[in-house]
């Protein structure tokens, strides 16, 4: 899509990440490091660029061959042979060639197409945290890192800047399951109030921040689901992304993995060509999964191992970052704990280029 220029004018300047105690003293900073030739990154990775920016490169790339309906989902879908008629929530029917699911970790498309196979359960993986996240005013003179707090009773907080006004807030928790499954059905408010109470008197900034999420317009919350789906594709419908494989925030490489994924559909489509489309997502299929795999192979330091419940494993998760940058084994820790950031090498499809541009 001849991207890669814009993106690049909307990357973070982020230099690193740090990691704080409850009165905002550094315990360990970890600097930005450069990709190295087997693609290896650290937490700060070369391309840090905010999910709505990239969500506006996308649409404005694409707005002249695509059309876009906001404010409708799909309610029914009839898989057919030659075609896919879908019925949508404002009652309107269409008929379509292809039907791709990429409608996040928790896919209705997914969840349909699993019950057309015979299977009434979801197939996915409670990873047991859970996050929300929001904008925030930028505080003046603040360094533009990526800061990590972690706190008692398995709480974390965790800011970043990524421009001159504003900033991005992260908090996460694990456990509370059943009551966090409970309020992620209901609205916005409740939601707030319950993160609101989870963190109230964690330390550090908790206090402010949790008065910045009260006045966000553009919260969101969401569990950690690993989703593990069998089944990626049936006659006219596929899943991308998070919808078939979604690896969790946690892994941070669930847009990665995503635009992968499109990438090698897409080429599997332009090589099959339209009358073969079994073929083009049985080919997807395989060269994707493997990678995938890995990708969702997440370590246990990963999921459970910076959440402390009380003060002594905290005290000890404290020493281990302190440790590991004053001995110099900050890009060795790094590796270890993102040890899911695995090299791929993206096939090569010629047959993109003898499409691209003709309307879709």
């Amino acid at each position: 899509m001849g991207l890669l220029d814009e993106v690049k004018k909307h990357v973070v300047d982020e230099p690193g990440t740090e990691f704080v105690d409850s009165k905002g003293k550094r315990v360990a900073l970890f600097p930005k490091i450069e990709e190295d030739k087997h693609g290896k990154q650290g937490f700060t990775s070369e391309y840090e660029i905010m999910r709505y920016d990239l969500v506006k490169l996308l649409v404005d790339a694409s707005n002249q061959n695509v059309t876009y309906r906001f404010d409708v989902s799909i309610s029914a879908f009839e898989n057919k042979e030659d075609c896919v008629v879908v019925t949508f929530s404002d009652g309107t029917v269409k008929t379509y060639d292809l039907l791709i699911g990429a409608d996040g970790q928790g896919s209705r498309i997914r969840k349909m197409l699993l019950k057309s196979e015979g299977k009434e359960t979801d197939e996915t993986v409670n990873m047991g945290v859970y996050m929300c996240f929001f904008k925030t005013p930028r505080i003046p003179d603040t360094e533009k890192l990526t800061t990590l707090y972690i706190a008692t009773r398995q709480r974390m907080l965790m800011t970043r800047v990524h421009s001159e006004t504003e900033g991005q807030v992260y908090m996460a928790v694990r456990g509370h399951a059943a009551e966090l499954d409970r309020v992620l059905t209901q609205d916005v408010d409740t939601q707030k109030q319950f993160f609101a109470k989870l963190f109230a008197g964690a330390g550090w900034r908790a206090e402010e921040l949790v008065d910045s999420m009260n006045k966000s317009t553009d919260f969101y919350a969401t569990s950690t689901h690993m989703i593990r789906s069998g089944v990626w594709s049936r006659n006219r419908i596929v899943l991308v992304g998070d919808a078939g494989y979604s690896p969790t925030p946690l892994t941070g490489m669930g847009t990665s993995v995503a635009l992968i994924g499109a990438t090698i559909l897409a080429g599997e489509i332009a090589r099959h060509g339209a009358e073969h489309l079994t073929e083009a997502f049985g080919a997807y299929e395989r060269t994707l999964r493997p990678y995938v795999d890995i990708v969702q192979d997440i370590p246990k330091t990963v999921t459970k191992g910076p959440y402390c419940e009380g003060k002594t494993k905290l005290r000890f998760v404290n020493f281990l970052l302190f440790a590991a940058t004053k001995l110099k084994f900050d890009r060795l820790f790094q590796m270890v704990i993102l040890r899911s950031n695995d090299p791929f090498r993206i096939p090569q499809y010629p047959e993109l280029d003898a499409v691209a541009g003709i309307k879709a």
